[in-house]
């Protein structure tokens, strides 16, 4: 039953980040992608299991969140920014990723 629950939050987020590429433009979408899903796995990791159903947490933290990010286009993106000499604008991306991402870690964890 774990399985299905991981399948099924990794279809949904599979979606969202197919669509939030083909919504936002270059770059955004993934930095949008894995916001949130540090976002909401820093939400599933503050509530834990005292807070949420275990089905949740496999569902929404290993599934959904897992899909959703997706840092091996962030590599090929930020490969590509640098093949192109693209540097400063591969380093700002970069870093707001790493930001981003911790940043919505910890306000998740201040707010849950």
């Amino acid at each position: 039953m774990s399985l299905v629950l991981v399948a099924v939050g990794a279809a949904l987020g599979g979606v969202g980040r197919y669509w939030l590429g083909r919504v936002l433009p270059e770059l955004y979408g993934t930095l949008a992608a894995n916001t949130a899903a540090c976002f909401l796995l820093g939400v599933v990791a503050s509530l834990g299991t005292q807070h949420l159903h275990p089905g949740v947490v496999l569902v929404a933290g290993m599934g959904f969140s897992g899909a959703l990010s997706t840092w091996s286009t962030l590599a090929r993106e930020l490969g590509e920014l640098i093949r192109n000499r693209q540097l400063l604008r591969a380093g700002r991306y970069g870093v707001a990723t790493v930001v981003l991402g911790i940043g919505a870690v910890w306000v998740a964890g201040m707010v849950f």
